[in-house]
């Protein structure tokens, strides 16, 4: 159907059935969701007014009716079993709940809480609830109208924001229950209470939840993305009772996490009661006389619960899994207390977790549960050690159960620490942890980390000196401390490996017991020295490295014994060989356990800053320690070996130039005494833009360049300088080819090398110089006009070769107007000593605007010149600039660059070009222009011919006024006032005569041009000879003897 016919179709329904306009709703069948969204907010908008009246005329219904107090007459007679009469009271309590629903509907909380608290005090008057006898079946129906009373009336507090009310009235609804219960009921000590009880509180978390208490809302509420809302515990209370009464904690309304874990406290009790009934009363009705199952109906309290043959089954039936049931609600709590970072309870309800699936025999599942708790659990940081010891407990009993080896040994590695109690399941023996379970199918290899577990074993790393030279010997101290339970049996371990930063080798010190072993005082057994030798896995251990590479692979080993016993004490001291220079720190020790059912890896990192660390030393009375007097006793500072190489730069005060080769000599001298293997490492600093191409004086290509760093711009691969003998003297050249821009950088040059008898050893030598490079010359410009000697193209004549049919070229030829300009550069030397410019080359290297650049220098610029330090040289050149077109108007634009080809002074340097940048130079070709320039008469002497060019490069007719004005310098020869036409594009030129009165002068004829048009002035250009200044032109007289002058 089309729109229209839809429309008469809904008219006629309408008018048809009598109904409001705003009554009838249409909705397509093709509509999209949005269009239903949009439709449906429409139809409720209009909808409310409707209900909210509707409703409140059945409040004003059922208002009546209550305030009558009458009973109102039965509609059919009382039937046993399936209705009965209500006294008056009853009927109140009816009517006080009908009017409390209607105002929830209408959306007025206050209204309807107020009406549920009347139909819940009179509930619980005596001739409505008291009235009801306990084995009544209504008894229960009181009981879960009550519940729901209160429910409504809580949910109405919470939707007030009256936090503080709801949780009190959750407290009053439990104690009148408990209460009544208890007078009239089958009393508050059974299973069928504390179901109640553990509904209750689940109860309160929901509603909270439903609600979505504004004071308990989340970060991850859907309600708040994207804001920042802190994680609260619990709502403070609302600011009446915060006046009035000092609110107690149990009164305030805390998160959903808080009613299921007292729900949970409520289903063990639960499961206690229901466990404790005796076997009689959990058999099924089917195995029970009469007598015993009519009985238990009076003992036990069945509301809202199963019958205690299937909450408590005997064994071998299946019932009420009541564990489910505890674990479902513990891990919603869990999940509260972990939204709102309470790390301690959620950790506490993952252990509650694990022992309801242990309880359960899950031991798999209780395994997955308790091992991430063990690991990453927070109470080993705050050394809450009887939570920690519960944790391991529980979960080396599920993987004694389940045979995971790896859990056993690691949780029995900590349960050996002095910190713990010893219980019946605690091993005495780590190496006897894994006898007797058969059910391990591979043998475990553990690593474990200091920072993870709570060990029996500690550590400390100390370097006797924080200094020392590559070449020397340094004492250090490796100390291991016992902190095992008494009792406990000694760990004997394979390996301990200990490991730095830097440029110490890794060290090994295996097990070899001792026959016999002497205890000094304290506990601390004799101070002992490990010897030290190097290997490798692919070389005899009596087999020296042959290089430096094979070297660095190799490790210190020695043996030791490294049976430790409770309380013990081992000190080992520990020569160390230093090869490289650099900084050195003991990192990290590695203890190995290696038994035949298991291995196992403990991994302790050595504190950066432990200034408790001392040095052990074996007095007569037993051992001391003193104390080393530094923050970082595992740190050692290794300096490189003093060289005896000479390593020099010569010319490194020499200052250099752009666009210059730089050769650096390098000198080495041998003075050590033998013979030393030398390499020469380049790395260039700076912070530059371009990148210096750098290599050696033998080198066929550009060695290549790579970044090191931030500042650095350049290393330069390992040159070999070969073995050099004792005495002996070699040199080379760093060659930099030329860099175009004014930069500085650091240059720097180390030496490394190693004696023939020691390759283990390196040596290095390093210098540096700051080469600065500098631009050698600057330049500024002057680009004046001059006049072109050719005569101009006419517009008004036709060559006759431009109409031969035969005549093409492949280039088409300049045939616009030209213009010549002079371009003179002052060339300023910044250098420090006299340089010899041996040429000037001014290149194009761009017109714009259809044009042709034609550049020839003048004699004067040809000479090769020396030029000293600050001086300034000047060359000019003359540029003709063309048209392509006669008809093109556009101005040009020239993109030139001046190159200079200098030298040192000196005949064997070499010559260098340096391009200097010009400014971009701009021709205008499409605006009349006046031209002046002089000449001295051959005939009369001290007469100047003063031409004035006027040129017309337009397409129009211009008329020019021109007025000389005279001056007392010169006398004039011309006409003073006059006109001039110039048709386009043609040039004409006016001469005056000026007869100076004064000589050695500049003097300045003022020629006044006016075009009569536009009646604009034009400004008249000097050309070669001349100057110019704001009033005008000035022209030089030059000085004349005395002779010219009487003649």
């Amino acid at each position: 159907m089309e729109a229209p016919e839809i429309s008469e179709r809904l008219a006629t329904i309408r008018r048809t059935t009598g109904i409001d306009a705003k009554s009838l709703f249409f909705l397509p069948p093709d509509s999209s969701a949005i269009e239903i969204t949009t439709f449906i907010k429409s139809m409720l908008v209009t909808l409310e007014p409707f209900c909210i009246e509707y409703y409140r005329d059945l409040s004003k219904h059922a208002r009546r009716k209550r305030n009558r107090s009458n009973v109102p007459p039965p509609t059919a007679p009382p039937v046993a079993g399936t209705s009965q009469t209500l006294p008056s009271q009853g009927w109140n309590v009816r009517y006080s709940f009908k009017m409390g629903v209607f105002a929830e509907f209408r959306q007025e909380i206050d209204v309807a809480g107020k009406n549920y608290e009347d139909a819940y005090d009179a509930l619980f008057r005596q001739d409505v609830f008291g009235s009801i006898a306990s084995w009544s079946p209504r008894w229960n129906e009181a009981r879960l109208l009550a519940d729901i009373l209160a429910i409504r009336i809580i949910r109405c507090h919470l939707w007030a924001n009256q936090t503080t009310l709801a949780v009190q009235k959750w407290g009053r609804h439990r104690r009148q229950m408990e209460e009544i219960v208890d007078q009239k009921g089958k009393g508050s000590r059974n299973y069928g209470w504390f179901a109640w009880e553990a509904r209750w509180a689940k109860i309160m978390a929901e509603m909270i939840k439903k609600v979505e208490v504004p004071a308990l809302l989340t970060s991850e509420s859907k309600h708040v993305e994207g804001e920042n809302v802190q994680n609260v515990i619990f709502a403070v209370p609302e600011k009446p009772i915060a006046l009035i009464e000092r609110a107690r904690p149990q009164d305030l309304l805390h998160h959903p996490g808080y009613w299921l874990r007292r729900s949970t406290r409520y289903l063990r009790s639960r499961r206690m009661h229901a466990e404790s009934m005796p076997d009689e009363d959990r058999a099924s009705p089917g195995q029970s006389p009469a007598s015993r199952v009519a009985n238990r109906s009076y003992i036990y309290d069945t509301y809202l619960c199963p019958e205690p043959h299937i909450e408590s089954p005997l064994a071998g039936l299946k019932g009420f899994d009541l564990s489910a049931l505890i674990i479902k609600t513990i891990n919603d709590a869990q999940f509260e207390y972990n939204i709102r970072g309470q790390r301690r309870f959620t950790e506490r309800l993952e252990l509650e977790i694990g022992r309801e699936q242990m309880r359960k025999g899950n031991w798999e599942e209780a395994l997955q549960t308790l091992r991430p708790l063990w690991q990453n659990m927070s109470w080993r940081a705050e050394s809450w050690w009887s939570a920690v010891e519960e944790v391991g407990s529980a979960l080396k009993e599920c993987a004694t159960r389940t045979g995971d080896g790896v859990s056993i040994i690691s949780v029995q590695w900590e349960l050996m620490s002095n910190v713990f109690s010893l219980r019946k399941n605690h091993s005495e023996s780590l190496s006897n942890c894994l006898d007797g379970i058969d059910s391990i199918e591979s043998k475990p290899a553990v690593v474990l980390r200091a920072e993870n577990v709570v060990s029996f074993v500690s550590t400390t790393f100390a370097f006797k000196r924080g200094q020392g030279n590559v070449g020397d010997v340094l004492e250090a101290q490796f100390t291991i401390f016992s902190n095992a339970r008494e009792g406990s049996r000694p760990v004997a371990f394979s390996d301990i490996i200990i490991k730095f930063d830097g440029s110490i080798k890794t060290i090994v010190i295996h097990h070899k017991a001792e026959e016999q072993r002497t205890l000094f005082g304290g506990g601390i057994t004799q101070i002992s020295s490990v010897s030290l030798h190097e290997v490798h896995p692919n070389h005899a251990a009596s087999s020296p490295p042959t290089s430096p590479t094979i070297a660095s692979s190799w490790t210190l080993a020695g043996t030791a014994d490294l049976e430790l016993a409770p309380n013990e004490v081992k000190v080992f001291n520990i020569k160390i060989p230093l090869r490289e220079a650099g900084d050195g720190r003991a990192s990290s020790a590695t203890f190995r356990v290696a038994e035949d059912l298991f291995d196992v890896d403990y991994l302790v990192n050595f504190a950066e800053i432990h200034p408790k660390v001392g040095w052990w030393t074996q007095g007569k009375k037993g051992s001391k320690q003193t104390n080393l007097g530094r923050e970082r006793p595992s740190t050692v500072n290794i300096l490189p070996k003093p060289p005896k190489v000479l390593l020099n730069l010569l010319d490194e005060d020499k200052v250099f130039y752009t666009n210059e080769r730089i050769k650096l000599p390098v000198q080495l001298v041998n003075e050590e005494d033998e013979e030393a293997d030398i390499s020469l490492d380049i790395r260039i600093l700076g912070h530059a833009v371009e990148k210096p191409i750098v290599q050696w004086s033998d080198a066929d290509d550009d060695a290549p360049i790579t970044a090191t760093s931030k500042d650095s711009l350049g290393t330069l691969l390992a040159h070999p300088i070969g073995r050099l003998p004792v005495g002996s003297t070699t040199s080379d050249s760093l060659i930099i080819l030329p860099i175009s821009e004014p930069a500085e950088y650091v240059i720097e040059v180390k030496a490394t090398y190693h004696l023939i008898s020691d390759l283990e050893t390196q040596i290095t030598k390093s210098i540096s110089i700051v080469l600065q490079i500098v631009g050698p010359f600057e330049a500024n410009y002057d680009f004046s006009p001059r006049v072109h000697p050719d005569t101009w193209p006419s517009y008004f004549q036709v060559e006759e070769d431009l109409l031969a049919e035969d005549t093409k070229t492949t280039e088409a030829e300049a045939s616009g107007i030209a213009q010549k300009w002079c371009l003179t550069s002052r060339i300023v030397s910044f250098a420090d000593e006299n340089l010899i410019i041996q040429d000037l080359e001014l290149f194009t290297l761009a017109v714009n605007g259809g044009s042709q650049c034609t550049i020839r220098k003048n004699e004067s610029s040809s000479q090769e010149l020396e030029i000293k330090p600050k001086d300034a040289e000047e060359a000019s050149f003359d540029v003709d600039v063309q048209k392509d077109s006669l008809d093109d108007r556009r101005s040009v634009t020239l993109d030139l660059s001046l190159n200079v080809s200098w030298r040192r002074d000196s005949p064997t340097a070499a010559v260098n070009v340096t391009p200097l940048a010009v400014p971009r130079l701009l021709v205008a070709g499409g605006e009349p222009r006046v031209l002046a320039s002089t000449t001295y008469s051959t005939i009369v002497p001290n007469l100047i011919h003063l031409d004035y060019t006027f040129e017309n490069p337009t397409m129009h007719l211009l008329t020019f006024n021109l007025s000389m004005e005279p001056n007392e310098d010169f006398a004039l020869s011309g006409s003073k006032f006059r006109s001039l036409q110039l048709i386009p594009l043609t040039r004409e030129t006016v001469r005056f005569n000026l007869y100076p009165t004064v000589t050695g002068v500049w003097i300045q004829p003022n020629l006044k041009v006016v075009d009569r048009y536009f009646n604009k002035t034009l400004r008249i250009s000097a050309t070669e000879g001349m100057r110019a200044d704001k009033k005008g032109i000035l022209v030089w007289v030059n000085a004349v003897s005395d002779d010219i002058l009487e003649s």
